[in-house]
């Protein structure tokens, strides 16, 4: 008995329901500026580092100690840094009493539809063609500790050259370090956008970007 696999002739659409995030921002005039204008800042991990706010800033962002056991009873871990050319918008899942206040939050950007906002973004800025966004991962540490096939790869790295090893460890890692945070910060449920450029990234940025508004509700609290 013979059996024909059936297919409809009809065009298919695949979608992924889409959870909305939140932009939580501390002046009206933010807020305004950006569902009037278009305006948005973008952020950096350098400039992360630099705030006094220890539940807005952190010293550590970016910072990873990655590494596992050769097999041998001894075990071989590299300390690096990850996110140095990003812009980085920081956004909630959950608008929280604890969130908002955090941020000294007067109202936020709602934004409805992440993956086409992030798109519309990346078009305004210069020397940038690859974004990723997720929610952020929370522990004890920063330290990465790899098994099996990663692992095996890590220790296969040539470590003398700096430009292969730092290549070789991010398709290892991929980029797990840019959404690490202490456990401390759990309640804010932090998702992150990044906008990786070809040039490292030493400050924030303002861009005008009226396109993504339409992907976005204004909210005052």
């Amino acid at each position: 008995m013979n059996y024909i696999q059936s297919t409809s002739a009809f065009h298919v659409t695949w979608l992924s329901r889409l959870n909305p995030i939140y932009r939580i921002l501390s002046d009206i005039q933010y807020v305004e500026d950006f569902f009037e204008n278009g305006n948005i800042y973008l952020s950096s991990f350098k400039n992360f580092k630099k705030y006094e706010d220890e539940m807005q800033g952190d010293r550590t962002e970016g910072q990873n100690l990655v590494g596992g056991f050769n097999g041998k009873d001894s075990s071989h871990y590299v300390s690096y840094e990850g996110g140095i050319n990003a812009y980085v918008l920081c956004a909630t899942n959950s608008l929280s009493e604890d969130v908002i206040t955090d941020f000294k939050g007067i109202g936020a950007i709602k934004i409805k539809d992440s993956v086409n906002f992030g798109k519309e973004i990346a078009r305004k800025l210069s020397f940038v063609n690859t974004g990723i966004e997720g929610d952020c991962i929370y522990g004890d540490s920063k330290v990465q500790i790899l098994e099996n096939e990663q692992n095996k790869a890590f220790h296969d790295i040539d470590f003398d050259n700096p430009i292969i090893m730092k290549e070789e460890l991010s398709q290892i890692t991929l980029g797990v370090e840019m959404f690490m945070k202490h456990k401390k910060y759990e309640h804010q449920q932090e998702h992150r956008l990044l906008w990786f450029s070809e040039v490292q990234i030493e400050n924030g940025i303002v861009i005008h970007c009226p396109e993504a508004i339409k992907y976005c509700d204004k909210i005052i609290f």
